[in-house]
């Protein structure tokens, strides 16, 4: 995990705040770092809020899942609809992944930690195994804009409330075991 959070902070300082220090190339290039631009994240975002207008509760688009060594490495952009309050808590937990939430815009309460009651497996083509279902004795934790949540591989985790119309933010996803769906460009 301290080696997921090392790596998925560089990517977050490169890909968001050093991308406009270099030219027009943003592959990888040997011996650098994968700049993903400025321009295609806020791309996806806008796509995101469209899928949203188009009756969407969440949209989750991933922007690249890059090879980084001993693992991969995913990086997407998610959307959620408004939340009202819930009575009972529920959520996921990824079997094989590691998620660092960076908020860009709308804030909510997070559920995290805790135990499932009966949770339910499933398998996601865009993220591999997880387990879904009614979360107890979680945490709740408020986040807003700039906040950063770690959410260990193997914690229950969802939304308890979303207090603006929509909330955005980007996922960094540790993927040592390659279950999440491979895309390495733009295209």
């Amino acid at each position: 995990m301290k080696s997921n959070i090392k790596t998925l902070l560089s990517l977050a300082t490169a890909g968001i705040i050093g991308s406009a220090n270099f030219a027009d190339h943003h592959d990888e290039v040997a011996g650098g770092s994968f700049i993903i631009p400025k321009a295609e994240v806020e791309e996806t975002l806008l796509q995101g809020l469209a899928n949203l207008a188009e009756g969407r509760t969440v949209s989750d688009i991933v922007v690249r899942h890059i090879d980084v060594g001993e693992e991969y490495m995913g990086v997407s952009v998610v959307q959620r609809s408004k939340v009202e309050p819930r009575a009972i808590e529920t959520g996921i937990a990824h079997v094989d992944l590691d998620e660092i939430y960076y908020i860009m815009a709308g804030e909510g309460t997070m559920v995290t930690g805790g135990k499932f009651v009966d949770p339910t497996e499933t398998n996601s083509n865009l993220l591999g195994p997880m387990l879904r279902g009614e979360i107890r004795e979680g945490v709740l934790q408020k986040v807003e804009v700039g906040d950063i949540a770690i959410i260990p591989k193997g914690m229950p985790h969802g939304w308890h409330e979303i207090t603006t119309d929509a909330i955005s933010y980007i996922i960094f996803r540790g993927d040592p075991n390659e279950v999440m769906q491979i895309k390495n460009s733009a295209e």
